[in-house]
């Protein structure tokens, strides 16, 4: 590991945690974001750095350690969060070189992605601090990092206290944390969240990097406005995507979007076609949505072993041809039965009310003891490589044991004969509106099974991992 990524290691990984600035006006929000950091369960300190003495009783009070200055602090600093006005950030900058800090999260705005004089000049300022004094720096206009194991946050509203598998990098802080609330609630849990904001020192190049080489993520997320060096991100995108699966979110492809991208952190756009024919290229993953990211990191970690050639189960007559166009205009195949299936699922269903055709539905072919026969059938016929399973939100809100036993079955399905599953929920038979499904969905993650809500969500986000694993040396 190069010099470089030794040095994100110690930012990815600190034992003692300084908040520079913190006030009770804000209500400690980033003493309060690291606080289990120094619970009981971890080793580590933070330490509240206030030149305002009127603000330590508020800090003490939360079971933080007050100090005037970083250089009271005694001993290694390994992370800093400021949380002061923009044009203090300098002073305190110099303080972090002079105290030896590892890294530095920047919060304020009001820099270079102002366009303005003065904030091009603040921002010049401090990377100039930084990099003469080869300190590294999360920001500015970020949240910072998000280390669930551990439990510094961007927000008290993050989860914390379970490692993860999925890491992602956004150049947005209220996505950084959307997606840090959604994916532990879609049952994926997180290993490392970064907001890096204008990104002067450490940009999405370098963390792409540190995350590509990092054994703790098995697969990465990107939300991107912009990128700096283009030729340097794509050799490193491309290393990472051959290592493990690099799931890129580009905004700024309409000039609206490229203007907003502009405003918000400074970025210049790019060439949508030119950016479609590198992301290629490179092997990366693209989708258009926090939903289409998460759903494919569902599809890549459950559906390894996914084929062309599909199974569907429909919950209705009429919901069996919606499922077939969704999955074929995926590319998806959708064979009949061999004669063997269709002569053995007859001995004990009825065409009556129902089909074995493929899709499947009726009662008497997925309902009760009547599925575990047509599970074994489709298990032992070689047509098929996978199965899908649609799943009624109805059922599951009328049912609470739905969802557990169902997720049983398919997962011994799934083990007995080799072939993935997934599961798309769908809420229009009959129409509900208002259920949460997500306790549902992860039954069923956690027995393996991937669920997905919504047939073209779950169609869409298989599409992509095959692609990925198909295009895979």
């Amino acid at each position: 590991m190069d010099d470089l990524m030794t040095r994100m290691d110690r930012m990815f990984h600190p034992n003692v945690v300084a908040v520079v600035g913190d006030k009770q006006v804000s209500n400690y929000r980033w003493l309060k974001s690291h606080a289990p950091f120094q619970g009981e369960a971890y080793a580590g300190k933070v330490y509240h750095v206030n030149v305002d003495r009127s603000e330590w009783s508020g800090a003490e009070a939360l079971g933080f350690q007050n100090v005037a200055n970083l250089q009271d602090i005694p001993e290694p600093v390994d992370y800093v969060t400021l949380s002061v006005p923009n044009t203090v950030v300098p002073i305190v900058l110099r303080d972090c070189v002079a105290k030896g800090v590892g890294a530095v999260h920047i919060f304020a705005a009001g820099f270079a992605e102002t366009h303005a004089e003065e904030g091009i000049r603040l921002e010049e300022t401090i990377t100039a601090i930084a990099r003469e004094g080869n300190l590294l720096v999360v920001g500015p206009n970020s949240m910072g990092l998000y280390l669930p194991k551990i439990g510094i946050r961007p927000n008290q509203e993050q989860p914390y206290g379970e490692d993860g598998f999925f890491s992602y990098i956004s150049q947005s802080g209220t996505t950084t944390m959307s997606i840090g609330l959604a994916a532990p609630a879609c049952g994926i849990p997180v290993s490392k969240g970064i907001s890096f904001g204008n990104g002067t020192i450490l940009d999405c190049t370098d963390f792409l990097e540190y995350l590509g080489q990092d054994d703790d993520t098995e697969m990465i997320g990107m939300y991107l406005e912009g990128i700096r060096d283009g030729r340097r991100f794509f050799e490193t995108l491309r290393e990472a995507a051959r290592r493990k699966p690099v799931i890129v979110w580009k905004v700024g492809q309409s000039e609206e979007g490229a203007r907003a991208g502009l405003a918000h952190t400074g970025s210049a756009p790019i060439p949508s076609a030119l950016w479609d024919a590198m992301l290629r290229q490179c092997g990366a993953i693209q989708v258009g949505s926090t939903e289409e990211m998460l759903d494919t990191a569902v599809a890549l970690r459950y559906l390894k072993n996914a084929g062309q050639r599909v199974a569907l189960i429909a919950v209705s007559g009429g919901h069996s041809g919606k499922i077939a166009d969704v999955f074929g205009q995926h590319g998806f195949l959708i064979p009949s039965p061999s004669q063997e299936s269709r002569r053995e699922i007859g001995s004990y269903a009825s065409l009556v009310g129902g089909s074995f055709a493929n899709p499947f539905e009726g009662n008497s072919v997925r309902a009760g003891e009547p599925l575990g026969k047509t599970l074994d059938v489709l298990g032992w016929d070689s047509n098929f490589d996978m199965l899908v399973m649609e799943v009624a939100a109805g059922t599951i809100q009328r049912d609470p044991s739905f969802a557990e036993e169902r997720a049983k079955l398919l997962s011994a399905y799934s083990e007995r004969w080799g072939k993935p599953v997934l599961v798309v929920v769908t809420s229009d038979v009959p129409y509900i509106e208002g259920v949460d499904t997500k306790p549902a969905e992860r039954q069923f993650l956690q027995q393996g099974i991937a669920c997905i809500p919504g047939m073209e969500r779950g169609a869409k986000a298989l599409r992509n991992a095959l692609d990925y694993y198909e295009g895979r040396p």
